[in-house]
C-alpha cells in the first residue's frame, strides 16, 4: 500500500494544473492517470481544435488562456492560437516534464473508501491511503446521449476519430452548440449534406457567458455553414430515433420526422464521469454535484474535492480551462491550512495563484455580463 498526504485522479489539464500547485508545498501527492497523461485530447476527432484562443501573454503579466501551469504558454510552444487535441496533450507532457510532476500513469481507480477519516483507492496495480482526495478525471471520457430514445441508433461525435473518412453523403447532426458545429462544419467541407438539428436558435445572444454561446471561433464557422446550399437547420427537439430498412427516422417534439440514410451523429455532450466515488456525491436540482463554494469539496464530505470543468456554483460554470483553472488555488489553500502551514506562506502562495489566474474565491464577479 501506498500512503500519500494527497491523491489526484485525473492526468488532464485539472489534474496537472492542481499538481503543479502542490509541488510549491512540501506536500507528498500523487496524480493517477488511467491511461497517459493527455490521454483525453489524443482521442479528439482530427477536425477539434481548441475553441478558446492561445495568446503568449506572458509578459504582459497574464498567462495564456489554455496554460494550466505558470510561466508555461501551449501559444508560445506550438506558434498557434488553436491548438489539436494532439498538441495540446504534449503540452501537458512537457509541463509534466519540466516540472516533474508526480504522475503514475496506467493507473485505474476501482474502488474508493473512506476509511478512519482517510481515502482508501483500490487501482489496478496497488491501493493508495491518503488524507486529501481530488477527482480530476474531466468528463471527455463519459460521452452522454440525454434524453432520445432509441440513442443506440446514433453515434456520439467524439467518438469520430476522423469525419474526412465517414461515407455517405447526407447526415444529421444532433446538437447545435460547439461539437455540433464543428462537426458540421468539418462534413460541410467534405461535400456532405448536413442538417444541424437543434431545440433553440443557435446564434442566440442572450448573454455573454461563454458556457451558454457558440465561441467567436465556432461562429464563424456557423456562419460559413449558414451560406452552404448543403446545410439544412432544423429548429426542434429530438425526442426519439428509430430504424427502418432503409433510414434512419429522427422523430422531433414538433410531431415531424426527418429521415437520413446515415446513422444520426450526436453531438449532445459529457458528464462528469461518477465511479467509482458516486456514493459520496450530492446533487444539486440541476443533477450537477452539490459542491461547498469555500474549498470546492462535495457537499457533506470532508477532504474529497471536485475540480475541472464540473465544477458549478450558482449558476456559475467553469467549463473551460481559464475558468476551471481558477479554482486550483482554492483546493490547495484549504489543503495546506488544514495541514497547518503558517499564514505567511499561505497568503504568499495565494498571491502569486492570483496573479496567475489560478485563484477566484469572490464569484461576485461571475455575475457580470458583457453588454456591447
Amino acid at each position: 500500500m501506498v500512503i500519500v498526504n494527497v491523491v489526484i485522479i485525473g492526468g488532464g489539464p485539472a489534474g496537472i494544473g492542481i499538481a503543479s500547485l502542490l509541488n510549491q508545498t512540501d506536500l507528498d501527492y500523487i496524480v493517477l492517470e488511467k491511461n497517459e497523461i493527455g490521454s483525453s485530447f489524443l482521442k479528439w476527432s482530427k477536425n477539434m481544435e481548441m475553441i478558446t484562443p492561445f495568446f503568449p501573454s506572458n509578459a504582459l503579466g497574464q498567462i495564456d488562456l489554455n496554460s494550466i501551469c505558470e510561466s508555461t504558454s501551449p501559444a508560445f510552444s506550438f506558434n498557434k492560437e488553436h491548438l489539436s487535441g494532439d498538441e495540446y496533450s504534449k503540452y501537458l507532457e512537457a509541463v509534466n516534464d519540466y516540472f516533474q510532476i508526480n504522475v503514475q500513469t496506467n493507473t485505474e481507480v476501482k474502488k474508493v473508501h473512506q476509511k478512519n477519516g482517510h481515502w482508501l483507492l483500490e487501482t489496478n496495480k496497488q491501493k493508495f491511503y491518503c488524507k486529501y482526495l481530488i477527482w480530476a478525471a474531466g468528463e471527455f471520457q463519459n460521452p452522454q446521449i440525454k434524453n432520445i430514445i432509441g440513442a443506440k441508433h446514433c453515434v456520439h461525435s467524439s467518438l469520430i476519430k476522423d469525419p474526412e473518412l465517414l461515407e455517405g453523403t447526407d447526415f444529421a447532426v444532433i446538437g447545435g452548440y460547439e461539437s455540433g458545429v464543428q462537426m458540421a462544419f468539418s462534413l460541410i467541407n467534405n461535400n456532405k449534406k448536413v442538417a444541424l438539428i437543434n431545440p433553440y436558435e443557435i446564434d442566440e445572444k442572450s448573454t455573454s457567458d461563454p458556457s451558454r454561446v457558440l465561441s467567436p471561433y465556432s461562429h464563424a464557422k456557423y456562419e460559413v455553414l449558414k451560406k452552404s446550399n448543403h446545410y439544412k437547420e432544423i429548429i426542434d427537439e429530438v425526442i426519439k430515433v428509430s430504424k427502418n430498412d432503409e433510414f434512419y427516422n429522427i422523430h422531433l417534439k414538433s410531431g415531424a420526422v426527418f429521415q437520413t440514410e446515415e446513422k444520426p451523429i450526436s453531438a449532445t455532450g459529457f458528464s462528469l464521469l461518477k465511479k467509482p466515488f458516486e456514493k459520496f456525491i450530492n446533487y444539486r436540482e440541476d443533477g450537477s454535484p452539490l459542491l461547498i463554494e469555500e474549498t470546492d469539496e462535495f457537499f457533506g464530505q470532508e477532504n474529497i474535492y471536485l475540480a475541472g470543468p464540473d465544477v458549478k456554483h450558482d449558476n456559475h460554470i467553469f467549463c473551460f480551462i481559464y475558468k476551471f483553472r481558477q479554482r486550483f488555488g482554492i483546493i490547495a489553500e484549504n489543503i495546506i491550512g488544514k495541514e497547518g502551514y503558517h499564514e505567511d506562506d499561505i497568503s504568499s502562495l495565494v498571491e502569486n495563484w492570483k496573479s496567475n489566474g489560478m485563484y477566484l474565491s469572490d464569484l461576485s464577479c461571475c455575475d457580470e455580463e458583457c453588454v456591447c
